[in-house]
């Protein structure tokens, strides 16, 4: 499966065998599929199971073989490869053209290749003299030429990202704003060549946040689905986080897909000659009517309901009905009505099958049957997670701290108006007393708001820096940020391009302190940040506290704290 592309009758047959597996068929006794297979292979939150296709699954594991052939460079394997089948240039795909001669493993690697690497992959800036700045797919995931509408001058499609940049002044806008849309231009401003550490272009996958390759983002993105469809992930996640057995879950998977084996549905399928109820005579045995409308469960429902419910329980739609009930979490009866509303539906069908086949047991209230059953589900459930209530919140106040003695502190923020969007960053400087020792406003341009993130600890350690500052307390709002600062990221994300010039300053001689705090206690750089939406496209700093955020600085300064709901 991971190494070649299988036949397809060995893939069909694996997914016969699962087919088998789930619906408890098998060559002597044939069972209905109840959902089709297609919809069984479907992700958990679009109503599936997350069952992998066969064949899909093999070219997914394909094909991380061929992620690995341009980022293994040591491995053994690689270089055989490589050398053995005349790997080139990835802008030059003539090596992938299929032919005869090649091996099982080679087809197979180099199916996973054109299929689901190359259309997938972008590029990390490194020194820009390998990413074709027209042509590749770099900048926000987006492909430039496309924009041009094929109106590029001779010569522009081979141009790579160095040959429109200049050192010191940043990218020759003169060459490139007639041939770019206005949110191009201002994502461009975002991004930067790296000119100081040396770092290459690189390779990243587009499918996931960070760039490294996963077979389940490859997976997800064959058998993505671009039909139009009711979107019910809502709904369905109620379904799989509802506190009751797993066995109850799956039955409300059935119910939301709505294919329950009742008298219409049996009908439908030429099963039944009747799609009458076979309990009460006086209605079309749908699931509706037999989870909550035949009259042997509506008495049920009526002794079990809490008093907010009655008014509206029995009017609504299934979905409708099902969602609204999972979604209630409130305690009901030592334990909360979506797990008890959970356990009767799963009870109501129950009780309807072993009418149909005579297997009646006795139950002498069944009312009370059902909330003891809820109330031991949900015990056991406590016990297992160790605590018989969810963590406790609580309110803190949160403001301005004074640094260590013979410390600055340095707070920045970055915002960004969409994913991406307008985007600007601010921090400020400030010694032991709360005095201002300098700030600074960035309207970034076009970006995501880690990006901004990021730009404002840049800016805020290349001052830090030029100030001379050999103790420095960096607060960062955003523990995305804090975590790349401490940690690093691998050279494929997205963003590592900025990460290594923060780290190059880091590295610097001098001691930085990298911590996070609540957003509460950084109004201050939040403000300036905000502030950077009014002026230019660039940086501005500030030698004293800007009008526009005077009264953030002396919120500060008397000691203001705000309330900080958190986990206690």
């Amino acid at each position: 499966m991971s190494t070649i592309c299988m036949p397809k009758s060995i893939l069909d047959k694996l997914d016969r065998a699962c087919k088998s597996f789930l619906w408890e068929s098998s060559v002597e006794h044939k069972k209905q599929h109840l959902v089709a297979w297609n919809k069984v292979t479907r992700p958990k939150s679009e109503g599936g199971l997350g069952i992998r296709a066969a064949q899909d699954m093999n070219k997914a594991l394909v094909a991380k073989l061929g992620w690995r052939l341009f980022h293994d460079h040591d491995s053994l394997w690689v270089k055989l490869v490589k050398k053995n089948n005349k790997v080139g240039n990835i802008h030059d795909g003539s090596w992938l053209i299929k032919k005869g001669t090649w091996s099982s493993t080679w087809r197979s690697i180099a199916s996973g290749l054109r299929d689901v690497v190359i259309p997938s992959k972008i590029w990390v800036l490194g020194n820009g003299r390998q990413v074709k700045f027209w042509t590749d797919r770099w900048l926000f995931n987006r492909i430039l030429s496309e924009e041009a509408g094929g109106l590029l001058p001779q010569g522009y499609e081979s141009m790579v990202v160095n040959d429109l940049w200049r050192d010191g002044n940043g990218w020759r806008m003169d060459m490139i704003t007639p041939y770019v849309s206005d949110n191009a231009r201002l994502e461009l401003t975002s991004v930067v060549v790296d000119k100081v550490t040396g770092a290459r272009d690189r390779l990243s996958w587009s499918e996931s946040v960070d760039g490294n390759f996963s077979v389940k983002s490859a997976y997800n993105l064959l058998t993505r689905n671009s039909d139009p469809r009711p979107n019910l992930e809502k709904f369905y996640s109620r379904v799989w986080r509802v506190t009751a057995p797993e066995r109850v879950r799956v039955f409300l998977w059935l119910v939301g897909n709505q294919v329950l084996m009742t008298n219409a549905e049996r009908s439908r399928r030429h099963l039944s000659s009747t799609d009458v109820c076979p309990v009460c005579k006086g209605g079309v045995e749908t699931i509706l009517h037999i989870l909550r409308d035949c009259p042997a469960m509506m008495g049920i429902w009526t002794r079990i309901l809490p008093p907010r419910k009655r008014r509206t329980f029995f009017d609504k739609s299934l979905l409708e009905w099902v969602f609204d009930n999972l979604s209630d979490e409130n305690e009901y009866c030592e334990s909360t009505w979506a797990t008890m509303f959970a356990m009767a539906v799963w009870w109501s069908w129950k009780w309807r099958c072993d009418n149909v086949f005579g297997n009646n047991i006795k139950c002498r209230d069944r009312t009370q049957f059902i909330k003891e059953l809820a109330r031991d589900v949900t015990l056991s459930h406590r016990l297992h997670n160790g605590s018989s209530t969810s963590g406790s919140r609580g309110d803190v106040l949160v403001g301005w701290v004074m640094p260590t003695d013979g410390w600055i502190k340095l707070k920045t923020d970055g915002a960004s108006h969409g994913n991406p969007g307008l985007a600007t960053a601010g921090g400020v400087l400030r010694d032991g007393y709360g005095d201002w020792c300098g700030g600074f406003s960035l309207n970034i341009g076009r970006c995501t708001a880690p990006l901004a993130e990021l730009w404002g600890v840049y800016y805020g350690l290349y001052i830090a820096w030029e100030k001379k500052i050999t103790r420095l307390e960096l607060e960062v709002d955003s523990q995305l940020v804090v975590g790349f600062l401490k940690t690093g990221v691998s050279e494929m994300h997205p963003l590592s391009f900025l990460v290594r010039l923060c780290h190059g300053f880091l590295s610097r001689d001098w001691i930085v302190r990298i911590s996070h705090l609540c957003r509460e206690a950084n109004r201050l750089a939040d403000g300036l940040a905000n502030y950077a939406f009014s002026l230019p496209i660039g940086f501005h700093f500030f030698d004293a506290v800007p009008n526009d955020v005077d009264s953030l600085f002396r919120d500060d300064v008397i000691g203001s704290t705000r309330p900080r709901r958190i986990r206690l």
